[in-house]
């Protein structure tokens, strides 16, 4: 059998390319994986914020007339919250959108709060009504 040393070179110049897009492809991966779960963590922050004005608007609903209490939205993140007149408070954030359903399903001012902004909710005789602080 005859040797060409041109050949030994090219395969292994073949079997280096091929280690080395494997280890490439493997970063990528890793590196896409740790960005999935960076947005996924986001997305249920701004679920959580969502979460906290459902139950700030659910508590002064069952406290009853007269009842109020405060929400802050927070400042950094690009989010905005908006509180339906069907009973619904939706959550917009980096292009998602998260539903939450309220206690009350009717008798709720619709209002949008936008980050950094802060609103009190306030039971008026069974309505919710929201004034921005």
């Amino acid at each position: 059998m005859f040797k060409d040393n041109q050949g030994v070179a090219t395969v292994d110049l073949l079997f280096a390319t091929l280690i080395a897009m494997i280890i490439i492809g493997s970063l990528i991966s890793i590196i896409g994986g740790e960005t999935d779960r960076a947005a996924t963590s986001e997305l249920g922050r701004a679920r959580m914020v969502g979460e906290r004005v459902a139950t700030t608007i659910n508590t002064v609903y069952t406290n009853g007339r007269g009842y109020s209490a405060n929400i802050t939205i927070p400042s950094d993140m690009e989010i905005s919250v908006d509180v339906t007149t069907n009973g619904w408070v939706k959550v917009n954030y980096a292009g998602s959108t998260i539903d939450i359903r309220l206690v009350p399903k009717t008798n709720i001012n619709s209002v949008t709060m936008n980050k950094g902004e802060k609103y009190t909710a306030f039971n008026d005789n069974g309505t919710i009504k929201f004034t921005k602080i």
